[in-house]
């Protein structure tokens, strides 16, 4: 009878251990708030993407809403011109930036996608070898849903561990894909990158890689490798950028008030102006 009982507790536990997923990813409203309504889609006049809310609040009577997203999602709307500037009596170069289309989903039953609303936004910073930008929506109304980036003293994270990706593949509506982290600090252009098999499919870049069981934003989608001539990605070999290197890149762009609620919009920004003025004076 003893030993009939551990067979039976074994077997118990063997969903935990093979499909743990089952058990901790979150489920219901809690879900759909945490990994799909922050999730926008982002289109330019030759590409789409995806994009991630992650601010979204009112500093001195002005709501601010801000999307992280890649840089090769919106690079077609940055042009760099050589322009006659006849006051220094040289050519010089003048950067012109497009608009970016913004759409943030409506739904109806949790997760069904009904409509969205489609808003003008800014690039306000970028960075093209980390492929990284954030937009500025045109729009006073405060986003209901945010992946918050709270900084934390530790965003440690392992392999094995459950991972979801979600973005607009193909321009769809956001989808979700699970899987799990499967290496860590792979170096493209001296640059780390993580990999989960949470699959990444064109158009989710720039959409939000979160851990399963909580919600958490660990990294922003970005690519995949392809074999092939270049022709045919590894879906399952999806490369995203992590939260760290996401938080040290807007730390150096004045723009950690994302991350850091006890900063100023206004005062990041202004600290920002003074440090682009002086790297202009030298």
């Amino acid at each position: 009878m003893k030993k009939i009982l551990i067979t039976v507790f074994i077997l118990l536990l063997t969903p935990l251990v093979l499909f743990p997923s089952v058990y901790v990813m979150m489920q219901g409203k809690e879900a759909h708030e945490k990994y799909l309504y922050p999730i926008v889609r982002i289109t330019t006049g030759n590409s789409g993407g995806s994009g991630t809310i992650v601010y979204s609040r009112p500093e001195e009577g002005k709501v601010s809403t801000y999307i992280l997203t890649n840089y090769h999602v919106i690079a077609d709307i940055v042009k760099v011109e050589e322009k006659w500037d006849p006051s220094l009596g040289k050519n010089v170069q003048v950067e012109r930036r497009g608009i970016v289309y913004v759409e943030v989903f409506k739904y109806r039953d949790l997760g069904v996608p009904v409509g969205t609303m489609r808003v003008e936004s800014d690039l306000v910073v970028y960075n093209e070898p980390h492929d990284l930008a954030v937009l500025k929506l045109r729009l006073a109304e405060q986003m209901p849903h945010v992946a918050l980036l709270p900084k934390k003293e530790d965003t440690n994270y392992h392999l094995f561990d459950e991972t979801l990706a979600v973005g607009c593949s193909l321009l769809f509506p956001p989808i979700a894909t699970p899987g799990i982290i499967t290496r860590k600090n792979y170096q493209i252009d001296s640059l780390p990158y993580h990999m989960s098999t949470s699959q990444i499919i064109y158009g989710s870049s720039g959409g939000a890689m979160f851990l399963a069981k909580t919600g958490e934003l660990i990294g922003i989608s970005s690519r995949v490798p392809v074999i092939g001539w270049g022709t045919i990605p590894i879906t399952h070999m999806g490369l995203f950028i992590p939260i760290d290197r996401i938080y040290k890149w807007l730390e150096k762009e004045n723009y950690d008030f994302l991350f850091d609620s006890a900063k100023s919009e206004k005062k990041s920004l202004e600290l920002r102006e003074e440090r682009i003025k002086k790297a202009k004076e030298k």
